[in-house]
């Protein structure tokens, strides 16, 4: 028959004995690492210390002899007072005579004892004291660093201020601790809490008392977490919902004795929660309605790529998308044909090598001009065609900027303008000689005019050639001064005759257009002398405000002059039926702002309000012999230097003033 051991029993003893047998070494290591033994004779000096010194203060035992031990085993440091205050579960295990000290270490640390004494006398009757010094530092500071840990948590928990609550229940489901914020969350003192059936809180009791039980249940069942979330009872009567996870705690027997937990207060949230489901079922709702819109939308879309495909590629417009360094993306079926290229070569390849050399400066200045205020640009540059001549090509660019404004890729839509700068050119070619027929034409009206200029510094030639022949005859020194003056005025009279006809042939003459800098003043200047007898002749009285200093401007001498010589005749023409006395031309010139201005002001019978609309028009005269073309040609002659010609109606309907504005220009005329 076998006999159980017991631990209370001496079988138990023995078998333990038996199957673990004491290592003394391993219990003397052990005590050494935490005990020091000294001893001390009646003036407190030591004449003994322990070799177990050296590891738990780091002295060496010899040093330490003949030195009073309170150099080392202070029982009277301030943080005595630490000592005495630590819970009554730090003394558990000590004797009662164990007083507790302060130690230094050799490295001057601070180390914790406990230190119990005993009295020997020896033979001389002299009396030692032998003392036994546990190290309890680690110990001391556990239990400081648990109460700290304690304080801080306590203060967290008697401090919080937000939606959670701090609790414990005992078995019996009664509270025996709840954290002061339970009176912010549900209105209740804690006083009036502790020792109240958890279950009164819950807004329903049953429901309070099933999920208890089952909670207990569980927890002798080894759940160690529960989670739950219901409603609880406000002071006020309202309800709050509370989200609840709490853990078991078990006694020293391991039976259940109660429940420690935290609530947090979620109503808002839960409110919130709902609002959000019922937000996200609309949203829901209306995503599968949009859904429905954009799969419709999608349809037409793909509806309409098609037919914007279809246009792009059967347009006779040339469409190229391109990267800023030149590289072809896109290029439409159009342009491959005028290339005689598939698509599929062109794209990946920059165009920059067809941009003729001498355009380079036009296409890199109206790029430059691209910016995401002004986002397109239209220009003409030359390149050559697949047979080898150079075509002009007109094209208009838009850039695709980036987030920082940079440009990332252009589109240009362009076509070949090589025959309307050619059909352009010889427009202007017959402009030109149109306008030389009407300096003709004008001249031709002017003849009586210019015969009568003319005559007049030859008949003083001849007056003058008589004067000096007959003072030649009569001899005599001061008869020969006589004639030398005569023949001055005879070299001036012929010098004008030749200043006019000068001025007559160069105006008649057919020239290209040069354009140079030009003084406004000297042209009009010109002009006047030109139609002289035409004003004199119609009784005008001139009046000339020119400024002193005018700008130069870029242009035509023989077209500008032409200009301001129709504009003088047609002045005094519109004069003809005005008082003599009343006749009045006046000239007026000035400079602002980079533009020069023009006006030239009569007094003659004005403009009708149906006829104003058609001034400039060609062949359209109010004159019964007129062909209609001189203020047609004037319009023309201001367009071609970006000028601008227009009319204005004098203050009372007298008269009509034209006004030209002419930009200004700077060094040269290039």
């Amino acid at each position: 028959m076998r006999v159980e051991a017991v631990p209370d029993s001496p079988e138990y003893e023995l078998s333990f004995a038996a199957t673990r047998p004491f290592d003394y070494h391993a219990w003397l290591a052990a005590w050494q690492r935490e005990y020091v033994f000294f001893r001390i004779d009646a003036r407190g000096r030591i004449n003994y210390m322990a070799p177990s010194v050296r590891d738990i203060l780091g002295y060496e035992p010899d040093e330490m002899l003949g030195r009073d031990y309170r150099e080392y085993f202070d029982i009277d440091d301030p943080l005595q007072l630490q000592l005495q205050e630590l819970s009554a579960r730090m003394m558990v295990g000590e004797p009662p005579d164990a007083h507790r000290c302060v130690a230094r270490r050799q490295n001057g640390e601070l180390a914790f004892f406990s230190l119990r004494e005993r009295r020997v006398h020896s033979a001389f009757g002299v009396v030692d004291r032998e003392v036994m010094g546990q190290d309890i530092t680690a110990r001391v500071e556990a239990e400081l660093s648990l109460r700290q840990s304690e304080r801080k948590y306590r203060r967290l928990v008697e401090g919080l201020k937000s939606e959670y609550i701090i609790y414990a229940r005992d078995a019996h489901n009664r509270i025996t601790y709840v954290s002061p914020s339970i009176e912010r969350v549900l209105g209740y003192a804690v006083a009036e809490m502790i020792g109240q059936p958890a279950a009164n809180l819950y807004g329903s009791r049953s429901v309070g008392d099933s999920v208890l039980e089952r909670f207990k249940r569980d927890s002798e069942a080894g759940k160690l977490v529960h989670n739950f979330a219901g409603e609880f009872r406000h002071r006020d009567g309202g309800l709050r919902i509370l989200e609840i996870q709490e853990r078991p705690v078990f006694g020293a027997d391991g039976r259940y004795a109660g429940m420690e937990g935290i609530a947090k207060d979620v109503t808002d949230a839960a409110a919130a929660a709902r609002e959000i489901r019922e937000l996200k079922e609309e949203l829901e709702r209306r995503v599968a309605h949009r859904t429905e819109q954009l799969s419709r939308i999608n349809e037409e879309l793909r509806a309409s790529e098609s037919r914007y495909r279809g246009v792009v590629e059967t347009q006779t417009e040339f469409i190229i998308r391109w990267l800023p360094d030149g590289t072809r993306t896109f290029v439409n079926e159009a342009y491959a044909r005028y290339l005689g290229r598939p698509a599929s070569e062109l794209i990946g390849e920059s165009f920059f090598p067809r941009v003729y050399s001498e355009d380079w400066t036009t296409f890199d200045n109206a790029i430059a001009s691209i910016t995401p205020a002004n986002p397109s640009a239209t220009y003409e540059v030359r390149g050559p065609r697949p047979d080898g001549a150079m075509a002009w090509m007109q094209w208009t660019s838009r850039a695709f900027f980036d987030s920082e404004g940079k440009p990332v890729e252009y589109q240009s839509v362009g076509r070949d303008v090589t025959e309307l700068r050619e059909a352009a050119d010889l427009l202007r070619q017959k402009e030109n000689h149109l306008a030389h027929l009407s300096r003709l034409a004008t001249a031709g009206e002017m003849v009586a005019g210019i015969a009568h200029e003319i005559n007049q510094p030859l008949h003083a030639a001849k007056t003058f050639a008589e004067a000096a022949r007959r003072n030649l005859q009569a001899g005599g020194e001061e008869r020969i001064a006589t004639a030398i003056e005569c023949t001055a005025e005879i070299s001036e009279a012929i010098s004008r005759t030749v200043q006019i006809i000068r001025r007559l042939r160069e105006f008649t003459k057919s020239k290209p257009v040069e354009l140079e800098r030009l003084d406004l003043n000297v042209v009009l200047r010109e002009a006047v002398d030109l139609t002289a007898y035409e004003i004199r002749r119609s009784g005008a009285t001139v009046r000339r405000r020119l400024a002193e200093r005018m700008p130069a401007i870029c242009g035509d001498r023989i077209q500008l002059e032409q200009l301001f010589v129709n504009l003088l005749v047609n002045a005094c023409e519109a004069m003809s039926q005005t008082p003599p006395g009343e006749r009045q031309l006046t000239i007026t010139t000035a400079a602002a702002d980079g533009e020069a201005t023009v006006r030239i002001r009569d007094s003659g019978s004005g403009l009708r309000d149906a006829d104003a609309h058609r001034l400039f028009d060609a062949f359209y005269t109010t004159k019964k012999e007129g062909m209609g073309m001189g203020l047609s040609l004037c319009k023309s002659i201001a367009e071609a230097h970006n000028a601008d010609l227009r009319f204005e109606v004098n203050e009372g309907g007298a008269g009509l003033t034209f006004v030209l504005t002419i930009p200004t220009t700077g060094a040269s005329c290039s």
